[in-house]
């Protein structure tokens, strides 16, 4: 397989710069004096797979298996941000992968010809430790993406360049109770001279809003065409009418990436805070970029669960047991499928063909998700029920795998798979 390579040498400049990844005074990455690394205007071959031991990712794999292990008991059991693990992702670039080079992020997403993979890759490789902080990061990268790809030069002033200087931790909300359609909500936008008037209830705001901002999805009243109708608004903290509640959220797992209620009460809506055209959002097919970053994370998850079991079968001594070779061999082939499945969705994107890559992405959605439903059992059994008790981290991950799994809307993904194969209408950017 081709390497992740440029096809020149790194400059004397480059490769002095020191010990960071990005340099906080111009959007160039750089490879502390390695080869494999990409800039602006680098030839390179690319391959999903190689991004995996760029020093970014080597160096962020060392620290989540290090500094982020020791930290996640306190978060999960105080359902609290991980805010020194973002703290770290901020220093490392991590926190606006997705945006461009050219407004100062790291410039990789589905879409990019550079670099479609260090995103999805970085999350993988927290969530094997921290599914919640990988869920954090995330979030944090959609609406960064978002809002460099839609909004105008003005809002990348007022909302990227500062997630350039200090971390921001932003919200993407379409969530809310009783919604009729993920395009089509109960949360309001009412036009009045010079703006909206918003009102609604979301919920699972993954990030809240008092440390950056939230994107808030409402529907236009009086419109009933989806394209027409949603609407995505900005709100930050001191806007009038916005407020937000932090105890609402309690799950079993996934309790390291606090998710509040928002609540709006006819919340002015400038045009300064409203992003994109009215139906930006489904016309860009933005949903269905979005499937991967799920993919990642539960196929980070099984790879973490997988090593802390498989060590500790080693360490044990019961390498030599035919039982506990029968069954690491059984989850480790379906651990190998899912991560073809992975890193093959994502090289789809670079075909440009939108469909085949979203439909690609559910596939690989499922497959990780389903790998890791299929192995809990068995890492369970091999383990033992010591394994279990609050200072081991299996117990956690295992809650955090029954909670952040139901994203993937295991019967709809299937049946708009279904639909595609059979030559009937569907929409591959839902995912429920």
């Amino acid at each position: 397989m081709p390497f992740f390579r440029i096809d020149s040498e790194c400059d004397s400049e480059h490769r002095s710069t020191g010990s960071r990844y990005f340099r906080q005074d111009s959007a160039t990455p750089y490879c502390a004096g390695t080869k494999t690394c990409s800039r602006p205007g680098d030839t390179m071959n690319f391959d999903s797979h190689e991004v995996l031991k760029t020093p970014l990712l080597t160096e962020l794999n060392e620290l989540v298996q290090t500094k982020f292990r020791e930290r996640e008991a306190k978060y999960f059991d105080n359902v609290e941000m991980p805010l020194e693990n973002l703290q770290d992702l901020f220093e490392r670039g991590l926190l606006t992968t997705t945006v461009s080079r050219k407004h100062g992020g790291l410039g990789s997403n589905v879409l990019s010809d550079e670099d479609p993979a260090t995103f999805y890759q970085s999350i993988r490789t927290v969530a094997r430790v921290s599914p919640g902080t990988a869920h954090c990061m995330q979030v944090q990268n959609h609406v960064a993406w978002a809002i460099d790809e839609i909004g105008t030069d003005e809002q990348r002033k007022l909302f990227i360049e500062p997630m350039m200087k200090e971390m921001k931790l932003s919200s993407f909300v379409g969530s809310e109770a009783n919604r009729k359609h993920m395009y089509v909500l109960r949360t309001t936008a009412k036009k009045v001279d010079g703006g909206y008037i918003v009102n609604g209830n979301k919920n699972y705001a993954t990030n809240g809003f008092d440390r950056g901002l939230a994107v808030i999805f409402a529907t236009i009243e009086g419109e009933t065409d989806y394209f027409k109708s949603h609407l995505m608004v900005i709100v930050e903290p001191g806007m009038k009418g916005v407020s937000q509640n932090d105890n609402w959220y309690r799950p079993t797992g996934m309790r390291s990436c606090p998710s509040p209620e928002i609540y709006l009460d006819n919340v002015m809506i400038d045009q300064n805070h409203v992003l994109g055209e009215p139906g930006a959002y489904p016309a860009g097919r933005w949903q269905g970029r979005f499937h991967l970053g799920f993919a990642a994370n539960y196929l980070g998850m099984l790879e973490g669960m997988y090593m802390w079991v498989k060590d500790g079968l080693v360490k044990r001594g019961r390498g030599k047991d035919a039982f506990a070779q029968l069954r690491i061999g059984e989850i480790s082939t379906a651990l190998y499928g899912a991560q073809v499945a992975f890193e093959n969705a994502i090289d789809t994107w670079r075909s440009k063909d939108i469909q085949r890559a979203e439909l690609a992405s559910m596939r690989a959605k499922a497959i990780c998700a389903h790998a890791a439903l299929q192995s809990r059992d068995q890492l369970i059994m091999l383990s033992g029920s010591t394994a279990l008790f609050d200072e081991f981290p299996l117990g956690r991950m295992l809650r955090d795998l029954d909670t952040h799994i139901l994203h993937v809307g295991h019967d709809r993904t299937a049946q708009i798979i279904g639909a595609s194969e059979l030559g009937e209408v569907f929409d591959s950017t839902l995912q429920r």
